[in-house]
C-alpha cells in the first residue's frame, strides 16, 4: 500500500508543470467546454514535469495509462471522463511487482479544472492547489499544449511493465 500512495503522490506532484509561470484564476474565466478539453486530451500524453520522468496517456476511448521512470515495474491504468464544466477526471488502478503475483491498488480520483479566459487561453488547476496555469491559447505565448505530447509517448514502457507483471 505504500507504494501505491507514493506512486500517486509522484504522479499529482509530476503533473505540475515547471517550465511555466503559475498566476490566480483568471477574472474572466468561464469553464472550459468538454468538447475543446477532450480535443487538447485525446490521444496525447501529459508528460510530467517534475521528477519522475513519465505520464499518463489519456486514449480516445477514454481509457487512461500511466507510468513513471522511477517506477519502472510499475504502472496505473484506469479511465478518464470530463464534466460539463470541463475538468477532466481520472482514476487509476496501480500495479507493482508483489513477489510472484502482481500488487494492485485503486488509486483516488483526480480531477484538473480547466478554465478559459476572454483571450481564449485554457488554464488548468490541480486539486488543492489554488494556482492556475496557462495550458494553451492564441494570446498565451504556448503555441502548442503545455505538457502535451500527441500520441502514447510510453506505449512500449506500459507493455513492458504490464508483461513483467503478468498482466
Amino acid at each position: 500500500m505504500k507504494l501505491a500512495a507514493k506512486l500517486a503522490a509522484t504522479v499529482l506532484l509530476g503533473a505540475l508543470p515547471s517550465l511555466v509561470l503559475a498566476d490566480p484564476k483568471p477574472r474572466s474565466a468561464k469553464p472550459a467546454s468538454p468538447q475543446r478539453i477532450a480535443g487538447i486530451y485525446a490521444g496525447k500524453t501529459d508528460i510530467w514535469a517534475e521528477g519522475c520522468g513519465g505520464g499518463i496517456y489519456y486514449a480516445p476511448n477514454q481509457q487512461a495509462r500511466a507510468w513513471c521512470g522511477e517506477n519502472s515495474e510499475s504502472l496505473g491504468a484506469g479511465e478518464w471522463t470530463i464534466d460539463a464544466q470541463g475538468s477532466v477526471c481520472h482514476q487509476l488502478s496501480w500495479y507493482w511487482p508483489n513477489g510472484d503475483q502482481a500488487g494492485k491498488s485503486l488509486g483516488e480520483q483526480t480531477c484538473i479544472s480547466h478554465v478559459v479566459d476572454r483571450w481564449g487561453t485554457v488554464w488548468r488547476s490541480w486539486p488543492n492547489d489554488p494556482e492556475w496555469w496557462p495550458l494553451a491559447g492564441k494570446n498565451s505565448g504556448i503555441k502548442k499544449y503545455s505538457g502535451m505530447k500527441k500520441g502514447y509517448k510510453f506505449q512500449s514502457n506500459v507493455l513492458g511493465a504490464r508483461s513483467k507483471l503478468g498482466l
